[in-house]
């Protein structure tokens, strides 16, 4: 068992850029079209891993206590960059490594590190800015297609997905799940679904695909938990006065005894009624879910929380779609009854929240919204010989997915490295102007040759010296880059060759703050037993 330690400078870079070089040199190598993959053991099972972010979560800890705490630090950043835009892990672990190193270096030359995380991180908005100068949108489906490819390398999944948010847009809900064959397929679903089933198999007997369909339905949603059949028929009493023949009820719970009114068959006769569940963890989500089903179908939600029952509910509490449909785990409608003035504006609200917030689990939650709000979804069902690759080819599609959306917002600019290259050649022009400050030169010298750091990490993944490509660059165009796949130079726009300009800017920003921060770091403590996080 590890003593407890408290390690001061200088062993405290020295641990850090340890782990730092231990989990850049598992990432780095998946950067670029031809990637080299890492296999990680999964209890009893090896997994084929091509992706940064999945190789840095599945690094719980490493037995050197002390770089450890570097490796988890980085850990974090590349995870969150994972989750939040699907691409750009390993452009930003070979960007913070060079920082932080040739930060280093320049601590010991007598830098001091609060000066000199300033200046680096006033960089930034130039530098971001800068970065996406050429940017340019998608405007057709083949190019979202040709961005796909260069996301996934899957030609197959490259073409569907380039259709799906064409179709759908930014905010689109696309599903992705697993499928049972070798191949990929997807389809489109008109408006919204919520995750939470029919609560009784007798509701889809004798349906096509085991999926219940209504037309012309009221709906009515309520936070009640039904235990009693009592509770529910004053509804059916109400819903028949209004001359309701086909109901969605949405609740809590129900009990089998609940459920023995609906399942009535006379009563079944005069309303044919399917009841389902909101399947959501958290009361937060819960009440939300509940309140966008109300506002695009024209109900009013019956909550226990305002002191409301069943008992209580009006006609005027019903909402409205033309079509409904619920299957064994899911369950949705299209064309609500909903009034289009009110769905608008709540969509111009939760877009601009979504610009806004800078919080991962926060945006995920607003873009499930607004795909909902928007009225149309996508399914796409991925395929494989087995679990384990229709597993990663899942995966593959979710992050492709983010990185195309964030390309349909920013746009793309010119790939390879190309971009940054061109931010690099500004930074040596601006610095030829001289600096007064130590902290402001070193910056600039830091980010000069961080800069590089993609473009010669992408090089020698393809097995080209990256010095000698480097070099050659120089003689050529602003826009032209290398093309490892055909072995020579070409004008990066015109090739097709582009990255999400959202991701290298992000990757750019966070690997600046992440090592920027690091650089200051004088002290580790180190507990007896550190706590294990597998989730980054």
């Amino acid at each position: 068992m590890p003593a407890p330690k408290v390690i001061h400078q200088p062993q405290t870079q020295q641990a850090l850029q340890r782990g730092f070089e231990q989990l850049v040199q598992a990432v780095a190598p998946t950067l670029g079209p031809l990637p080299r993959r890492a296999i990680a053991q999964n209890l009893d099972k090896f997994e084929l891993l091509d992706d940064g972010g999945l190789i840095a979560r599945r690094i719980i800890a490493i037995p050197d206590q002390q770089a450890d705490a570097g490796l988890m630090l980085l850990r974090q950043a590349l995870w969150k960059m994972n989750q939040t835009l699907g691409d750009g892990t390993a452009t930003l672990a070979v960007l913070f490594q060079q920082i932080y190193a040739e930060g280093r270096r320049f601590l010991a030359a007598g830098c001091d590190p609060n000066r000199l995380r300033a200046h680096l991180l006033r960089l930034l908005p130039p530098l971001s800015q800068r970065l996406v100068k050429d940017a340019r949108q998608l405007r057709s489906q083949e190019e979202l297609s040709a961005l796909a490819f260069s996301l996934c390398y899957d030609e197959a999944m490259a073409v569907s997905l380039g259709e799906i948010i064409y179709t759908l847009g930014r905010f689109g809900q696309v599903d992705v799940r697993a499928g049972h064959s070798r191949h990929l397929r997807h389809n489109y679903v008109e408006g919204s679904y919520w995750r939470g089933g029919a609560q009784s198999q007798e509701m889809l007997r004798g349906t096509t695909r085991a999926i219940a369909e209504m037309q012309d339905a009221a709906i009515l949603i309520s936070d009640a938990e039904v235990e009693e059949p009592a509770e529910l028929v004053p509804v059916m009493q109400l819903a028949l006065r209004g001359g309701i023949k086909q109901l969605l009820l949405v609740v809590n719970s129900i009990s089998e005894k609940g459920l023995s009114v609906v399942l009535d068959e006379r009563l079944r006769e005069k309303i044919r009624t399917i009841v389902v569940k909101l399947d959501e963890f958290v009361p937060a989500d819960l009440q939300q879910a509940q309140s966008d089903i109300a506002l695009l179908t024209g109900g009013h939600p019956i909550l226990q929380a305002a002191g409301e029952t069943l008992a209580d509910a009006r006609a005027s509490d019903f909402g409205s779609a033309r079509w409904v449909w619920a299957d064994d785990k899911n369950f949705g409608f299209a064309s609500g009854g909903g009034a289009p003035q009110d769905i608008l504006a709540t969509v111009q609200r939760l877009r601009a929240a979504y610009d806004e917030s800078s919080d991962d689990v926060a945006r995920a939650r607003l873009l499930g919204r607004l795909g909902r709000m928007n009225g149309g979804l996508a399914t796409l069902y991925v395929g494989g010989i087995a679990q384990d690759e229709i597993r990663q080819r899942k995966d593959l599609a979710e992050r492709a997915t983010r990185a195309l959306r964030s390309a349909s917002v920013g746009g793309v600019i010119p790939g390879g490295g190309v971009a940054m290259l061109g931010c690099r050649d500004w930074l040596l022009d601006e610095q030829a102007t001289g600096d007064e400050e130590l902290e402001a030169r070193a910056a600039r010298q830091i980010m000069a040759k961080a800069l590089e750091a993609p473009t010669r990490q992408l090089l020698l993944n393809a097995g080209y010296d990256p010095s000698e490509v480097l070099a050659q660059l120089t003689d050529y165009e602003t826009d032209t880059g290398f093309d490892v796949m055909r072995g020579r130079f070409v004008d990066m726009a015109v090739a097709g060759i582009v990255d999400v300009a959202q991701v290298q800017v992000a990757a750019l920003q966070r690997a600046v703050m992440s090592a920027a921060l690091a650089l200051t770091i004088d002290v580790l403590v180190l507990h007896r037993e550190p706590e294990t996080m597998t989730e980054p």
